[in-house]
C-alpha cells in the first residue's frame, strides 16, 4: 500500500472514529470540519508514536472500540491531548473541555474514572477515553429505556425533568422500578446486578462493598412497596457514588444529566428536520 492509499484509509477510519467519539450533526459544515480536523489528528498521532507498520496500526485503530488494552502504545494519550481533553504533562483530564465538547452527560458518566490519577499518562489516557466511548453507548441506552418507561406510564417530559432536582421521594411513582426491570439492575431475588448499574450510570466513586449501606433489608422488601424501596436504593447509591458535594463542575445526578442532554438533542434534531 502506498502513502496515498494509506491516507485514504486514514480518512475512512477517521470518519468512522469521529462518528463513534464526537457528538455532532453529520450534515453540518462544522461537522465536516471536525472530520477533517480529526483526520489530521489521527495522522499526527500515528507519526508521534513512531509506527513503522502503518497498515497494521491502521487496522488496530479501526477496531478501537473493541480494544481491551491499548494496542497502539500511547496513541490515545496523543489523541486526547490533541483534542485538548487531556494534559499529558500533568497526567490530568480537562473535564470542562470534555463537557463542552461531548456533553454534561458524558462527563458525569466518567467523572470518577477521570479522577483516578495514574502516573502512567498513557494508561490513564486510555482508560479515560475508553470510559467516554462507553458513555456514548450506555447513556443513550439508559435514555431510551427511561423514555420507554415514561411512555408506558404516561409520564410527560416535564414530569421527567423533575428528576433533575434529585428528590428524596420519587416524584413519578414506579418510574425507577420500570427502568430497573428494563436494565436488569436486580436478580430474581432482588440482589444487585452491580455491573448493570455501573453500565447505566458510570464508574462508581466508592468501592462496591461500600454500597452495601444502601441495601434495603429482606424484611423491608417483604413489607414495603417495591417501587418505594427500589427508588430509595437508587437514591442512596446516587448520593454515595455519584452525587457530590459541589466540588465538581457541571455537577448533576447521572440520570438527570442523561435525560436533560438527550432530550435537548432530540428536540434539536426534530427542529432541524422540520
Amino acid at each position: 500500500m502506498n502513502f496515498r492509499e494509506a491516507s485514504q484509509v486514514v480518512l475512512l477510519i477517521a470518519v468512522a472514529y469521529c462518528i463513534q467519539m464526537v457528538s455532532s450533526a453529520a450534515t453540518t459544515k462544522a461537522a465536516e470540519q471536525d472530520v477533517d480536523s480529526d483526520t489530521e489528528i489521527l495522522r499526527k498521532c500515528l507519526r508521534e508514536v513512531g509506527s513503522k507498520d502503518l497498515v497494521g496500526e491502521l487496522q488496530k485503530v479501526a477496531r478501537y472500540s473493541k480494544w481491551t488494552s491499548e494496542e497502539v502504545p500511547c496513541f490515545t494519550r496523543c489523541l486526547a491531548s490533541m483534542k485538548h481533553w487531556f494534559d499529558a504533562d500533568e497526567s490530568k483530564w480537562n473535564k470542562q473541555q470534555i463537557a463542552d465538547d461531548l456533553g454534561a452527560d458524558m462527563y458525569n458518566y466518567c467523572r470518577y474514572e477521570l479522577d483516578r490519577y495514574n502516573e502512567d499518562s498513557c494508561e490513564f489516557a486510555y482508560t479515560g477515553l475508553r470510559c467516554l466511548k462507553q458513555a456514548e453507548l450506555y447513556t443513550l441506552e439508559t435514555y431510551k429505556n427511561i423514555v420507554s418507561c415514561a411512555s408506558e406510564l404516561n409520564v410527560t417530559m416535564k414530569e421527567l425533568q423533575k428528576y433533575a432536582a434529585f428528590p428524596t421521594k420519587e416524584v413519578v411513582p414506579c418510574l425507577f422500578q420500570c427502568l430497573a426491570e428494563k436494565m436488569n439492575f436486580y436478580t430474581p431475588t432482588y440482589e444487585w446486578n452491580l455491573d448493570n448499574w455501573v453500565q447505566a450510570f458510570g464508574p462508581m466513586r466508592q468501592d462496591r462493598t461500600a454500597s452495601n449501606v444502601c441495601k434495603v433489608s429482606a424484611e423491608q422488601m417483604k413489607t414495603r412497596d417495591k417501587c418505594e424501596w427500589m427508588y430509595e436504593e437508587y437514591n442512596c447509591l446516587e448520593r454515595l457514588n455519584y452525587n457530590t458535594d459541589g466540588s465538581y463542575p457541571l455537577e448533576s445526578t447521572t440520570l438527570s444529566s442523561v435525560i436533560t442532554r438527550k432530550t435537548a438533542a432530540s428536540v434539536e434534531d426534530k427542529t432541524k428536520a422540520s
